[in-house]
C-alpha cells in the first residue's frame, strides 16, 4: 500500500519490481509515493495503471544494465595502466576510441562537439557511418598492422558529410591497446586547428 496526498495505491508487485520502482524514485531524487502517484496521473487514475507500474520497473532495469554495459566497455578498454577512455577524455581535440572491428567506444566531447552529434548516437555503431578515413593504407589496413602488433601512427584525412557542409580534417590514427589480434582497441584523433 502506497499512500501520497491523501491517496491511496494498492500495489501487489514481487520484490525486484519493487526494487526497480524504488531504484526508478531515487534516480528522479523523488520519494517512491510520488512516483507511484505521478505514475498514476499519467493512467488518469484509471485505465491500466498495473501496465504503467510494470513499464516504468522494466524502463528503470534497462536503464541499469545500459549504465552496467557501459562500465563494462569502458572496463574492456583498460590495459595494463591507463584506459583508453581517460586518454580519449585528456585530449582537447576531438577523439574517437575504436575497437578492431572498427566500431566507435567512445568519444569524447569535443568528438560530439565536432559532429554535432551525443556520444549515445555514435557508441557502437562503425566508423564509417559518420566519416571516411582517407590514409595511405585503408581502415582495415591498418588495423589489421595493429592486430599483427605493430606499432605505427597513420597521419590520415578525415571527410565527413553533414546536413549542408562537407567537413575535412587532418588526423592521426594510434593503436592504444592490444590483447590478442582480433582484441584491440585504437584512437582516431582529429586535429581541428
Amino acid at each position: 500500500m502506497v499512500q501520497f496526498k491523501g491517496r491511496r495505491y494498492s500495489l501487489k508487485l514481487d520484490y525486484s519490481s519493487w526494487n526497480a520502482l524504488e531504484q526508478a524514485a531515487a534516480r528522479r531524487n523523488m520519494r517512491l509515493n510520488q512516483l507511484v502517484d505521478e505514475l498514476a496521473v499519467a493512467t488518469n487514475h484509471e485505465g491500466n495503471f498495473s501496465a504503467t507500474v510494470r513499464a516504468q520497473c522494466l524502463a528503470e532495469l534497462k536503464t541499469q544494465i545500459e549504465e552496467l554495459e557501459g562500465k563494462v566497455r569502458l572496463q574492456q578498454m583498460s590495459g595494463e595502466g591507463i584506459s583508453a577512455a581517460l586518454i580519449a577524455d585528456a585530449s582537447p581535440a576531438p577523439c574517437f576510441v575504436v575497437d578492431g572491428r572498427n566500431t566507435v567506444q567512445k568519444a569524447n566531447g569535443p568528438a560530439q562537439k565536432w559532429l554535432g552529434l551525443a556520444e549515445s548516437a555514435l557508441v557502437g555503431r562503425p566508423v564509417d557511418q559518420y566519416f571516411q578515413v582517407k590514409s595511405t593504407q585503408t581502415l582495415s589496413q591498418i588495423v589489421e598492422q595493429f592486430g599483427q602488433g605493430k606499432y605505427q601512427v597513420f597521419p590520415a584525412r578525415i571527410v565527413c558529410l553533414r546536413p549542408g557542409r562537407l567537413i575535412m580534417a587532418k588526423a592521426t590514427i594510434c593503436p592504444i591497446l592490444r590483447r590478442s589480434e582480433n582484441d584491440l582497441i585504437y584512437v582516431i584523433m582529429i586535429d581541428v586547428g
